[in-house]
């Protein structure tokens, strides 16, 4: 009986860091990829650093997770889709949810250790954007951008790291990062649009309601055309260009699939933006 207790008490803790669901890692760590693809260094060099970023990633978002959980509990009873989480269903106390975030940001702090000290004043700017963060849905409609500007804060630290600045590129490659994280949350907003209007929840999929689609092609738009830039201006060769307009056309077919009045086809769709990274990561490391 204490075994069958103790393995359903370790499952609990994994379904609050999403363990099952490591989509939400993948996409904080992207950012920090894309930046180390963006170095003029060979990939042989930076295989410390992509582990190093990988770690942290699955870290920071877990933590995150945790963070989230413990300020949207009231939120999240309402949810269908939240109200199983184990905060929400009470499977684990808040303390102990407390305790567990503060293992994280332990181990967390020691990764960041590793990077110099402006990266890591840097790093933990950061903190108070991720606490802030489960409150931006009770006073904007665009919680998105405020994500985004957080999952992206990855790309400055590499900059800071192997510049000792924010140059231009990696400035621009940031903003790359916000559009994106823009385009598939609002996707994943979706999933939850009725619920959230009911508990006056707000998001940008409540706000562009019927236009999602218009506003998330209009932040792919504006990835593929920097991105162009960053191809061109690093080869000079046309090629890039014909990759670019062929996951263009690819983004395009999948937005216009998808369902914006169907949770699953818009979970789904939302999952797809790890694809849509692997494409982008290749290309930065290819030209």
């Amino acid at each position: 009986m204490w075994d069958n207790l103790i393995v359903k008490k370790i499952f609990d803790y994994f379904d609050l860091i999403r363990l099952n669901k490591p989509i939400g890692f993948l996409l904080l760590m992207w950012p920090c990829w894309f930046g180390l693809a963006l170095l003029k260094t060979e990939t042989s060099k930076l295989l410390f650093w992509y582990l190093l970023f990988l770690i942290g990633s699955f870290l920071m978002r877990s933590a995150g997770c945790i963070i989230n959980d413990i300020i949207d509990i009231d939120f999240d009873q309402k949810v269908t889709r939240t109200k199983f989480r184990p905060l929400a269903s009470k499977k684990i106390s808040i303390t102990e949810a407390i305790l567990l975030l503060i293992i994280l940001l332990v181990i967390s702090f020691f990764i960041l250790l590793e990077f110099n000290f402006k990266s890591i004043v840097l790093g933990l700017l950061s903190v108070p954007f991720v606490i802030l963060y489960p409150f931006m849905k009770r006073i904007t409609f665009f919680p998105q951008l405020f994500l985004g500007i957080i999952f992206s804060w990855g790309v400055l630290i590499v900059s800071m790291q192997f510049n000792t600045r924010i140059t231009f590129d990696f400035l621009l490659l940031y903003f790359v990062c916000i559009f994106w994280t823009l385009a598939y949350d609002t996707i994943y907003a979706y999933q939850d649009k009725e619920d959230d209007i009911l508990n006056k929840i707000k998001s940008t999929a409540v706000y562009f309601d019927k236009n999602g689609k218009r506003f998330v092609q209009t932040c792919y738009v504006i990835i593929l055309i920097i991105l162009s830039y960053f191809v061109w201006n690093s080869s000079n060769f046309l090629l890039s260009l014909i990759i670019i307009a062929t996951i263009a056309i690819c983004t395009y077919i999948a937005i216009q699939k998808w369902d914006i009045t169907s949770p699953l086809s818009s979970n789904y769709y939302f999952r797809q933006n790890n694809i849509f990274a692997i494409m982008l990561f290749i290309l930065l490391q290819t030209f």
